[in-house]
């Protein structure tokens, strides 16, 4: 689309036809192309949404990662509509310095502002801003690649991985169950992405993640190609290290808020059949701030890793930055 262009509005239908996401992971509900590097998105926050059964069931806050997919879900629809290109397979490669200011609610309109920074071989860097009423809630820079042989060239050359030695297996009896688990953090189903944890000492925690088809999130990301959404795997890891934070003594019955992530890639898709290895360490700078770096993987095969800051604070407070863990 050149730059003279008139502004453009994508509506539902016009999205379902350049993207693949479907329900209930589309969490983008109207794009305006301003121009061939730009576009505007909203997403509009209902309590009728899946994601708040357990994002929390007593007191609905938005998923900041999903604020991360209406600015990912943009800027795809941004580079199909104002390029040739065919695939329809947009794969999260990276996430840098993504900031969470507040909570968004039910009853918010989510606006993200997308720019597209450079865009070469398939592969797009974006940066953009998310606000509500106005006001910062939110921004990222993240980069997409879109190949639809991706999947294909990375089927599982073998039935279940093999483990080296300084491995941590899944097959390991678990020192915390999911009982345990959901006595520590509030999320529930379909929001609880932590099943067990292995290891834990003073400044580390080791967890698993079962991947299976059975996930309501794998119904629209992607359609009859499941692949895990990239922002769950940060949230895999984010509640990880929840569950490490909030067991400790000075912060049992406080609430953690996701503030910052930085640093996050994505080397390879995650399938059902897959087991995660969550492998975190946690410091704390200052008083009720945390902040940690881990990586994910499968087997021996690194899929992602990242790092990531948080707030502790006491149950429901008021304002505050950040966004609730």
């Amino acid at each position: 689309m050149p730059n003279n262009d008139p502004p453009c509005i994508l509506d539902c239908d016009q999205l379902r036809e350049i993207l693949s996401i479907r329900y209930p992971h589309i969490m983008v509900d109207r794009v305006l192309i301003q121009a061939k590097q730009r576009a505007i998105g909203i997403k509009n926050v209902t309590m009728d949404e899946p994601c708040f059964q357990g994002h929390f069931p007593d007191y609905p806050v938005f998923p900041g990662v999903f604020m991360l997919e209406t600015m990912i879900q943009t800027g795809g629809a941004l580079i199909h509509h104002t390029t040739n290109l065919k695939s329809k397979m947009a794969f999260l490669l990276a996430i840098d310095r993504a900031k969470f200011r507040r909570m968004v609610l039910p009853g918010d309109q989510l606006r993200v502002e997308t720019e597209l920074l450079r865009f070469r071989r398939g592969v797009a860097q974006f940066q953009a801003v998310a606000s509500v009423r106005n006001e910062s809630v939110g921004q990222a820079v993240f980069t997409i690649g879109f190949r639809d042989d991706f999947l294909q060239r990375l089927r599982p050359t073998v039935f279940t991985p093999d483990f080296s030695p300084e491995s941590i297996s899944p097959a390991a009896a678990p020192i915390m169950d999911i009982h345990g688990i959901m006595k520590i953090i509030p999320h529930r189903y379909p929001f609880l992405m932590v099943d067990a944890v292995l290891i834990k000492s003073d400044k580390r925690i080791i967890a698993l993640k079962n991947v299976t088809g059975n996930e309501p999130f794998f119904t629209g990301h992607f359609q009859n190609r499941p692949v895990m959404p990239g922002t769950l795997l940060v949230e895999s890891m984010a509640q990880a290290g929840a569950v490490f934070m909030l067991d400790l003594p000075q912060y049992q019955g406080k609430f953690g808020y996701f503030m910052a992530l930085e640093e996050a890639r994505f080397r390879r898709p995650v399938r059902p059949g897959d087991q995660l290895i969550l492998d975190l360490k946690l410091v704390s700078n200052r008083p009720r701030i945390g902040r940690g770096f881990g990586h994910i993987r499968v087997g021996d095969i690194k899929v992602a890793d990242a790092r990531f800051s948080f707030v502790i604070t006491d149950p429901l407070p008021g304002k505050v930055a950040g966004e609730k863990k």
